[in-house]
């Protein structure tokens, strides 16, 4: 007794000092590519995709002073991998800005690359492009060149692919619309070819794509939204999923939200878990002493996208935070990935809800080099082995990543 009146008396009489933060997890998962083209200083992985033969492959951009679409492949869980495509072809480069070079597989194994291409010259405009393979990557035809608009009022940006239960291909990207101005552009590619634009939403920016086999397909992105409080009129950006239940013939948004009003918001990312619940991720501001700061958040649907509600709201102190891809793995544990900037730079952040049901937690921490590490690709193989690819930066050079978790 008389020990335990001394302790608790000393803890009394001691005024605590300030909490320091947890440190970071210490980075997990094992790195299974850290690729560079031959003779060219940067490489970056975009899309990951499994085909249902177990084959994984990897899409995403390579160069120096000039810069070309890679696609890798891996059989053997991404211990060993060979370069299957690159493009485009002569006198024109890959449009590497911001998030192009999206893959996806569907039933039969056929997989699709998409981005979009530039004239060495400025010359001609750019144009998107989309690839296929039919034959598990030995050989890749140009199945879409869709220009965008005449020079210079070419865009890039070309960011989101899918393919659907009937093998209908889905591209989301940046075109003019009918009265010249730059708006977000869907186009359907009816059994992989074909394609025509199905829908122009003028203002607003379509990260990423997703179709579910039951639900529809959905576009997720950010849209203009007008908000008038104490008779003030702001216009700010808001999170935005947008639905077509007919193959893409008609749609509709399902999903405006802003975390903070007037404040924007942006979804980067959509998936689904076995159970039918639908996950978009992205980020969202919320006003700080300065300015502002952004928030990681994933939203989650119970009933086909008809309601959302926020799951995840994760802002580590002094950190900008956002998340930028989802996946499901067989096991029915949740993954999110993206990324966390400050003073020490922009780290690869990947966090997990174990079953679905539990809580969500940060499991990697990840810098390649003190500068700038941040994931663009998730896949999850039928094993439940998760994979992210994306790229570290340091000491001149940037490297395409791929780890296995």
């Amino acid at each position: 007794m008389a020990a335990a009146a001394l302790f608790t008396h000393a803890a009394y009489a001691a005024k605590p000092g300030p909490i320091p933060p947890p440190p970071p997890p210490p980075s997990s998962g094992t790195l299974v590519l850290d690729y560079l083209y031959p003779s060219e200083s940067w490489a970056e992985n975009y899309g990951l995709t499994f085909a249902p033969s177990g084959t994984i492959y990897a899409s995403g951009a390579a160069g120096g002073e000039t810069s070309r679409a890679i696609v890798l492949a891996s059989s053997d869980s991404g211990n060993s991998w060979s370069l299957v495509d690159v493009f485009p072809p002569p006198g024109r480069y890959l449009w590497w800005w911001d998030i192009p070079g999206g893959i996806t597989s569907d039933g039969d194994g056929n997989v699709y690359v998409a981005g979009l291409t530039y004239d060495n010259y400025g010359i001609e405009p750019d144009q998107w492009y989309v690839r296929r393979s039919t034959d598990g990557g030995a050989t890749w035809t140009t199945v879409d060149d869709f220009i965008p608009g005449p020079y210079p009022e070419s865009s890039g940006d070309l960011t989101g692919i899918a393919v659907d239960a009937a093998g209908d291909v889905y591209v989301s990207g940046m075109a003019n619309d009918v009265s010249g101005k730059q708006a977000w552009t869907i186009r359907k590619g009816v059994g992989g070819t074909s394609f025509s634009t199905v829908d122009v939403v003028p203002n607003s920016y379509f990260p990423a794509i997703f179709a579910h086999p039951t639900a529809g397909i959905f576009a997720v992105g950010r849209t203009p939204l007008v908000v008038t409080t104490r008779n003030k009129t702001t216009t700010s950006q808001a999170w935005l999923v947008r639905r077509s239940l007919d193959g893409g013939a008609t749609w509709f948004n399902v999903d405006t939200f802003q975390l903070s009003i007037s404040n924007g918001s942006i979804a980067f990312g959509m998936g689904a878990d076995a159970l039918g619940n639908l996950y978009s991720v992205g980020q969202a501001a919320t006003p700080s002493r300065y300015s502002y700061i952004n928030h990681w958040l994933v939203r989650k649907s119970s009933d086909g996208g008809d309601s959302w509600s926020t799951v995840d709201d994760f802002q580590p102190s002094g950190s900008q935070a956002g998340a930028s891809r989802f996946a499901a793995t067989s096991t029915g544990d949740l993954y999110v990935a993206g990324t966390t900037s400050s003073s020490n730079g922009t780290h690869w952040i990947l966090r997990k809800n174990p079953g679905g049901t539990g809580a969500w937690s940060t499991i990697d921490d990840y810098q390649y080099a003190a500068d700038y590490t941040a994931p663009h690709g998730i896949a999850a193989d039928a094993s439940g082995n998760l994979f992210v690819g994306g790229s570290g930066s340091g000491t001149g050079t940037t490297h395409w990543l791929v780890k296995r978790y």
